[in-house]
């Protein structure tokens, strides 16, 4: 499988924030990566890099192997919706696109290269972008999209956010923020995963999988920030915070490639190589952290879960939520 997506980066974590001041209209200020001890700090815990600021608040770790995990699942999201597009919902070629949580950067440098007309800017919790990046791209970290914000409200055209859940804590405020900072008539395009695994027959009774999931549920939800996801919840959220025109759309993610169309294969594929890098990853934080769990007892289920997940016996799948939302022109 031939991974060429995958962003060229550093070999570690930068120690300072990607950019400069950015340009920042009507209500916004330049400076978003403030001088701060804590934006420089790395810790190591059960032999993963996490990175310091705001310590505890993003469960996941910040290391090579976890950048490699997300830009794989950036390639499985392209494959899965059948398209090279970057941004599906209408746009202007020449305008202001922001993406939160925007990890190593590999949608904003990308969305950056197609449209070298438009402003991009991406914010993240650690300075983990690479420094070779587009100049119409600028990256701000430390950055928490759930504290203040101070980036030009009614400015942006677009508003990405990939796999939010695990980062968030009150969605319906951040959902009001998003709004409040969208141009009359601009939209929102946000991509999450609900991992709770799911089959059409009996295949995953008495599974490891559905246990796994389980405790992440619960031990996210109960430390940290929930890692489960709602469309209910979040079509809800949406419509209370004012946006309109709301489309969700569902796309099945095989754990491994047990269908028999060749496109479910593909996708399948790419998904099991990404869940498979995202099990132990998931699960180091918050089962030591929550549970108390040693790091060897998450390591056993963290292997048996990997092994369900190869297994073509198992028909176990995931769902791809994908949803746009436009703010009403005045």
């Amino acid at each position: 499988m031939d991974i060429q997506s995958i962003t060229e980066r550093e070999p570690t974590p930068r120690s300072s924030a990607v950019g400069g001041p950015g340009p920042w209209d009507r209500n916004g200020s330049s400076r978003m990566s403030p001088i701060n001890s804590e934006r420089d700090h790395f810790y190591e815990e059960n032999g993963r890099t996490y990175h310091g600021f705001r310590n505890g608040v993003y469960f996941l770790p910040c290391d090579e192997q976890e950048q490699d995990r997300l830009d794989i699942f950036h390639k499985l999201f392209t494959v899965a919706r059948v398209s090279e597009s970057l941004i599906y919902a209408p746009h202007p070629a020449n305008g202001r696109f922001l993406d939160l949580g925007c990890g190593t950067g590999i949608w904003a440098i990308e969305v950056a290269n197609k449209y070298p007309d438009a402003f991009v800017a991406g914010v993240d919790l650690a300075p983990i972008q690479p420094p070779n990046h587009p100049k119409n791209c600028e990256f701000y970290a430390p950055f928490d999209f759930e504290g203040p914000w101070a980036m030009g409200e009614d400015s942006w055209d677009l508003i990405h956010l990939q796999m939010g859940c695990g980062s968030v804590l009150r969605w319906p405020n951040l959902y009001r923020r998003i709004f409040a900072h969208l141009r009359p008539g601009a939209w929102l395009e946000q991509v999450e995963i609900d991992f709770e695994p799911r089959c059409d027959d009996r295949s995953l009774d008495g599974m490891a999988l559905r246990h796994w999931y389980t405790w992440l549920k619960k031990a996210t939800a109960d430390r940290m920030r929930p890692i489960a996801h709602s469309s209910r919840e979040t079509i809800r959220d949406l419509q209370e915070a004012g946006f309109t025109d709301i489309d969700h759309q569902i796309v099945g993610l095989p754990l491994n490639p047990w269908h028999q169309d060749e496109h479910e294969k593909k996708v399948a594929r790419w998904y099991n190589l990404a869940i498979s890098e995202s099990i132990e990853n998931f699960s180091l934080a918050p089962f030591s952290r929550a549970l108390g769990w040693p790091v060897e007892r998450i390591q056993q289920l963290a292997a048996d879960v990997k092994s369900e997940a190869f297994n073509k016996e198992i028909h176990a799948y995931n769902i791809l939520h994908i949803y746009q939302a436009r703010k009403p022109l005045r």
